[in-house]
């Protein structure tokens, strides 16, 4: 007899059903922790992408440092190569010039032992007076040439030769016009003229050079075949000869002091530097004319006729050996002087023997 199947029981179908409702909560939670992981996760990738951009620009960084760094590197070493080649440059010179200075070391050892040889044989030499052609009178006091302008490449010496160098006053020179030349050339004031021209030739140095003038009426070289040349202060023969010749002239006549200005500014090359020796203002001119009394007013205007041939940028240096009754010159000098920058005395009766 067959057996009769059993049917399906509630309790089965139950357990069944928990187990599949257990199942399916386990699976949805899966699927929900999937999710939120996976989430998390993108998350975590960004930050991680952003720090490693961070990371690769702090790289690029510091290569660019380190480049710069290693070009600094180079630099450096280049300049130390240069360095140290310019030190064995300075080296090798240094000892190049060592060597030239004990070479001169030595040179000027034998100079010096030459030079003590020479001194010694100079002392042994024979010494001869040296000859002084100008005879220059008391040469310890020079207090009148203080400040006195003697300097300069060529020197004039403008004499005025008239014959108001014959005396101090106005007769004694009127006086001495009629003596003969010779005794004319023995006057006091005019020998006291000629020492002060020798006393200041000798003060001239070279390479100054120097010529004398002499004027009056006329103007004349005290050398009239050297009239147009600047003789040297060392030609002594040539020098003997001009003190020679100025101690020949006769001083006369009037003076002219336009005339010599003129020939002055006619000079070529003209001079640097002129010393003038007077004794008043002018008494003859060429542009003012002289009536038969020459007064005062008729001198100053001869003096102002004379003023404008003065060669400009030459400073006139006065000494003035003053006649009396002729008040207006010294200032009228004086002004000549300062005008040109040049210096002016007017020495006493005795100088410059005292």
């Amino acid at each position: 007899m067959a057996r009769k199947k059993k049917g399906l029981q509630p309790l089965s179908m139950a357990f069944l059903d928990v187990i599949c409702c257990g199942f399916g909560a386990i699976i949805l939670l899966f699927v929900l922790t999937s999710g939120k992981k996976s989430a998390h996760h993108v998350n975590q990738l960004s930050d991680t992408e952003i720090d490693l951009g961070r990371m690769r620009m702090d790289i690029q960084s510091e290569e660019r440092i380190l480049v710069q760094l290693a070009e600094s590197i180079e630099e450096i070493k280049k300049k130390l190569k240069d360095r140290k080649k310019r030190e064995i440059e300075i080296s090798s010179s240094l000892k190049d010039r060592t060597t030239d200075l004990s070479l001169l070391l030595a040179q000027l050892a034998e100079m010096e032992e030459l030079r003590a040889t020479l001194l010694g044989d100079m002392e042994n030499l024979p010494t001869v007076p040296e000859e002084v052609p100008i005879p220059m009178p008391n040469p310890v006091k020079r207090q009148y040439l203080t400040d006195f302008k003697l300097d300069g490449e060529r020197v004039l010496f403008l004499i005025e030769a008239s014959g108001g160098m014959l005396d101090d006053t106005i007769d004694g020179a009127i006086e001495r016009l009629g003596d003969r030349d010779e005794i004319k050339r023995q006057a006091p004031k005019w020998l006291r003229t000629l020492k002060a021209v020798e006393w200041m030739i000798t003060a001239l140095k070279a390479p100054s050079r120097y010529q004398i003038i002499f004027f009056n009426k006329e103007i004349d070289s005290v050398i009239s075949l050297r009239a147009g040349e600047w003789l040297e202060i060392t030609d002594r023969q040539t020098l003997a000869e001009a003190l020679e010749k100025m101690r020949e002239y006769t001083p006369k006549g009037g003076a002219n002091l336009e005339r010599a200005f003129f020939y002055v500014g006619g000079m070529n090359p003209r001079p640097d530097n002129i010393i003038l020796f007077v004794d008043g203002l002018p008494t003859l001119s060429d542009s003012v004319p002289a009536g038969p009394i020459i007064d005062q007013s008729a001198r100053e205007r001869m003096f102002s006729a004379a003023k404008r041939q003065t060669p400009t940028g030459i400073p006139v240096n006065v000494i003035m050996m003053p006649m009396s009754g002729d008040p207006g010159a010294a200032t009228n000098f004086w002004l000549l002087s300062t005008k040109t920058e040049g210096s002016f005395i007017c020495p006493s009766k005795t100088w410059p023997e005292t």
